[in-house]
């Protein structure tokens, strides 16, 4: 009696076409968005770093004093976490008779950052940097900022007829009304809507801030250029955040972000994919995948911890 294969030989070679289209399909993907999102990645790699280490790309003179050369300082009276901990509990009882403050065993005492003091000096001003634990220390210079040279003297407050907050708060009860939502509360004024333009000012450029909430307006000398240093311009791309009303180049750096996050979430994915294609790689690959699972476990429950201590 025979029997009939040749329909199951026909669907395994089909199905390793379209496995094999599929596999590269998934490389090309992988490949391509990093290429076209390459300088996105570099540059916000580098900005990141950025905001933690001063010394990168520095645009200011840093000076740091090691702890050997504080020891005869007020700074050796710096009380320990702990200690200081005890402390403000007692302070605490001290003025709250009332009440019974303790501190308890575990009570995970540390501080969240470096003591911070601003001195001018040498119509400079420098940002002095105190490590409360090892006491050392590090005065930056800071580099001078961009003058703003005003044009119309104190005048800083104007008054419009179409006040743009006043027209928002009278359609605001339909707004409301429409999302479904009832409210007898006052609206506050949230954020800060501006509004941007160049004029002039007997003759000379001008550029005009006016603040959309409260009728503040600037009117200081236009440069023709941004007056950041480079740094400053760096670390503005990395916090850029929200859309404008407008097509502009702060819109397109907005898409560019989304890009960004969704070509990420697409090279986990696909590099997933890729990996498990690669047997002699799938042991090491899972203890790699295990590791980084679990060391992103422990990091966000440390970070959770400690934003609910310091309500950072």
């Amino acid at each position: 009696m025979s029997t009939d294969t040749s329909g199951d030989g026909e669907a395994k070679p089909s199905s390793r076409k379209l496995f094999s289209r599929a596999n590269i399909l998934v490389r090309r993907i992988h490949l391509y968005t990093g290429l076209f999102l390459l300088p996105w990645v570099v540059l916000y790699g580098i900005t990141g770093a950025m905001f933690n280490h001063q010394e990168l790309f520095p645009e200011a003179t840093i000076h740091d004093i090691p702890p050997d050369k504080l020891t005869s300082t007020t700074l050796a009276a710096l009380p320990s976490p702990d200690r200081l901990a005890r402390q403000v509990v007692a302070a605490l009882q001290a003025e709250s008779p009332g009440n019974t403050i303790e501190l308890p065993e575990d009570h995970g005492a540390e501080f969240n950052n470096s003591i911070i003091l601003e001195v001018s000096a040498s119509d400079r001003i420098h940002a002095v940097h105190i490590d409360p634990v090892d006491r050392s220390a590090r005065v930056v210079e800071l580099p001078e900022k961009e003058q703003l040279r005003p044009l119309l003297g104190d005048l800083h407050q104007v008054s419009l007829t179409e006040d743009p907050y006043s027209l928002a708060r009278q359609a605001l009860p339909q707004i409301m009304s429409a999302a479904g939502i009832e409210s007898s509360q006052p609206p506050k004024p949230r954020g800060w809507c501006k509004l941007n333009f160049l004029a002039s000012v007997n003759g000379e450029p001008a550029r005009v801030t006016y603040v959309l909430r409260d009728g503040h307006v600037d009117v200081t000398h236009f440069e023709g250029n941004d007056g950041m240093t480079l740094r400053r311009f760096f670390l503005r791309l990395h916090t850029s955040h929200g859309q404008p009303p407008h097509w502009n180049g702060r819109m397109i750096w907005s898409v560019i972000l989304d890009a960004m996050a969704i070509a990420m979430v697409t090279w986990a994915a696909t590099g997933m994919f890729m990996w498990w294609q690669l047997k002699r790689a799938r042991l090491p690959g899972g203890i790699v995948i295990a590791a980084s699972v679990t060391s992103s476990i422990l990091i966000y429950l440390s970070m959770v911890d400690f934003y609910a201590t310091t309500k950072l």
